[in-house]
């Protein structure tokens, strides 16, 4: 990915407790609200124009609600010991970006529903799981494990604005705007868990590694599992369909296979998420947000005509 805008290393931030972080001062997290509006009648059913494309998304999207509260758990854990001002700050914003989105993502949910995709079972079985996890898990392996999460999402948001990207080319534009919302959020909020970990829990290298390594896998083999679930419902469960599949997931422009160098940078003992500074998009998105009054559209065609130009 080459449109990405470096940051000057010279403008980051020093903790005020121990270690650095090279979030850039001027760096600041926006509260949005989530405006959509889910009529499973107005999106079409195979929103990606294709049958895995919208699939993948769709089960993707199913962890999202729960996994976001995790998040919001884990880094909860440890914000009455954070002190630094900025750090504060961006914890409580973290949190509120987080909300809104697992809140979207349950509304997305019911339009599944609807089109008689039995996913409520999956989404408890996910709650629990995540639930179990909080439960049993040590604070500071559950916020390792947000780390990672943040770090794949991100990568993921990143992505989303790049000129080699060609995800959300045919989609919706209303789910566009949705994605293409999340994503932007998640790159603005991409190193605040991994501050609080590094600044506040003790960081460690091993710990976070290991979240990662577990993590990873166990993102893609489920997302296959209910992306081909789904498509089995739909009566498009083919051999013609798994192949466009496993091209669009790891062939030469496959998403797993583009996003695996960014993804792997996490095992870099000096990484931060901020090394690799604002995707060229995230500006425009944000100014373009803020100037129509919260138009997720409008954002959405100002980045792309930033990204392209």
């Amino acid at each position: 990915m080459n449109n990405r805008v470096e940051i000057d290393q010279t403008n980051v931030a020093v903790s005020h407790l121990e270690g650095y972080s090279l979030t850039p001062l001027d760096h600041t997290l926006v509260p949005r609200v989530a405006k959509f509006e889910f009529d499973g009648s107005s999106i079409p059913r195979f929103w990606q124009g294709e049958v895995f494309a919208t699939r993948m998304f769709d089960a993707m999207q199913l962890a999202f609600p729960d996994g976001e509260r995790m998040f919001i758990h884990a880094v909860r854990n440890y914000a009455d010991k954070v002190t630094d001002p900025v750090l504060k700050e961006q914890v409580k914003h973290f949190i509120f970006q987080e909300a809104q989105h697992g809140m979207a993502h349950t509304d997305f949910t019911e339009t599944l529903t609807k089109q008689g995709l039995k996913v409520k079972g999956v989404v408890k079985f996910i709650k629990k799981g995540m639930l179990l996890f909080q439960d049993k898990a040590p604070h500071k392996y559950q916020l390792a494990s947000t780390v990672a999460a943040e770090h794949l999402t991100a990568s993921l948001g990143e992505f989303m604005l790049s000129t080699e990207n060609n995800l959300l080319s045919n989609a919706d534009p209303k789910m566009k705007a949705f994605y293409m919302w999340h994503g932007i959020e998640e790159v603005e909020h991409k190193a605040v868990a991994f501050d609080v970990y590094q600044q506040v829990a003790g960081g460690g290298y091993f710990t976070r590694s290991l979240a990662l390594a577990l993590m990873y896998p166990m993102a893609i083999f489920p997302l296959m599992a209910g992306t081909m679930a789904m498509m089995h419902v739909d009566g498009e469960l083919s051999i013609k369909e798994l192949r466009k599949g496993v091209i669009a997931m790891f062939g030469k422009q496959g998403i797993w296979r583009k996003t695996f160098p960014a993804v792997m940078s996490f095992y870099n003992p000096s990484f931060h998420p901020w090394q690799t500074g604002y995707p060229k998009g995230f500006h425009e998105w944000k100014k373009a947000y803020e100037e129509t009054n919260g138009d997720m559209e409008a954002a959405m065609y100002a980045a792309e005509s930033a990204v392209s130009g």
